[in-house]
Order: C-alpha cells, then structure tokens, then sequence
C-alpha cells in the first residue's frame, strides 16, 4: 500500500490521530480573543480609557451581544412599523419581521454569529442579553396577539402534543406567551428555530447550491412559517 492510500484510508491510526488533532485546532478557532490591550491597541485607544469603559474581556462580550441583539430587533421592529404603516395584513407583517431579521444578518454576519452560532465557551450571558433578544420575539408575537384578538388566529388540525413537548410549552406559556394557546406556543417555537436554521443557512455561505433566488425562498418559507403558527393567508 503507498504512502498516498495509508493517508487516505479511514483505519489507517496516523490519519486517525492526525485529523483528532486537527479537529481540536478548529474547535480553537471558534474562540472569542477580546483581551483588552490587543483590543485597545488595535483600537487606537488608550488601555486605561477603555477599562474604564469595560471592565474586563467578559463585560466587553456582553456589550457586543446587546448590541446585536438590540439591533437586530430594530431591525426587525423597523419592518414591523413599516409594514403596518403600509397597511399590511397579519401575514404580510409576520414575514416582514422575519425580513428585518434576515436583512440585518446578512449585513453584519459576525455580529449574528455571535449570538446564534456557536456559545462562546465559558461565557454566560447576563439577563439583560435575554430581554434585549425577546424583543424580536414580542415583535412576532404582537402579530399573533391581534389576530387572536380578531379572531382569526387558528390553532387547528396538527399532531397532539406529546408529554415531553407538553412540558416544554408550560415552560414558556407565562410571561412573554400568556394567554396563546399551548398549540400556538408550540408552533411559535417551531418556526422560531426555523427562522434562524434558514438565516444561519444563509448567512453561513450554505444557500446557494439551494436557492436561485434566495429572497424570494425565504419570503415564501418565512408565508408558509406564518400559516404554520395559525395566521390567515392574506
């Protein structure tokens, strides 16, 4: 056997230990560097000044994920307003939402990186990163809410929830939920996760041997997201 068939051959403990270790040099890569001196120095900025203004590399990174968070739900709340000042229905204001947040991360994809990729290993975000990031949500759910209240919010047909799936929704029914019905609850966190699987697909370079027309895919994905949680067609 050559030297080119034991490199390639999946038994073979020289390649095996070889791509382990390469494996472990990619996990390295998705480490987040915010020391603050390199940081300060790659700034321009005096190091002192900026300790003032972020006490270590922690209260750096949380700074950095309220404002993605923050402005992606500008974002998506701009899309909103728009969408309703143009007198749009449920859905069409629904996926205009779903819009902001698509258009903004395609803008600015280490940002949305930051807070829907990979966890920063050892980082816990604080709870104010969590209601700067509901505010999406409540962007979504206000849609819900007036269609409940027009009557015309469907939670119909499907399959029954299971007793695991049942424990997740009552999680989440109070606060930012209440008064959804279990089924919506489930659909909303459904189509949640869907919206960010199609605009990390994106973002991350993977839509194109998928998508023509990557635009108009989401538009129709993010209509049929819509229809999904119980929104009228338009």
């Amino acid at each position: 056997m050559t030297e080119q068939n034991l490199t390639n051959d999946p038994k073979d403990a020289i390649a095996l230990r070889v791509k382990e270790e390469a494996v472990r040099r990619l996990a390295l890569r998705r480490e987040v560097d915010l020391d603050l001196s390199a940081v300060a120095e790659g700034a321009g900025q005096d190091l002192d000044a900026v300790r003032q203004r972020f006490a270590d590399e922690e209260a750096l990174l949380t700074a950095l994920v309220l404002d993605a968070y923050n402005a992606m739900s500008d974002s998506a709340e701009a899309a909103a307003g728009a969408a309703a000042a143009g007198g749009a229905g449920l859905l069409e204001r629904w996926t205009a939402i779903c819009g902001g947040v698509r258009t903004w991360a395609l803008a600015h994809p280490d940002e949305y990186a930051l807070i829907w990729g990979q966890p920063v290993p050892g980082y816990s975000a604080p709870p104010e990163t969590m209601a700067a990031g509901a505010r999406t949500v409540l962007a979504l759910v206000a849609v819900l809410r007036d269609a409940q209240q027009q009557g015309v919010l469907s939670d119909e047909g499907g399959e029954p929830l299971s007793e695991g799936m049942r424990q997740n929704v009552e999680n989440l029914a109070g606060g930012l939920l209440a008064g959804l019905s279990h089924t919506t609850i489930a659909r909303l966190l459904v189509v949640w996760t869907q919206l960010h699987g199609m605009v990390g697909f994106e973002v991350y370079g993977h839509i194109a041997g998928v998508a023509a027309d990557p635009a108009a895919f989401f538009g129709h994905a993010a209509a049929a997201m819509g229809e999904f949680v119980g929104l009228p067609r338009a």
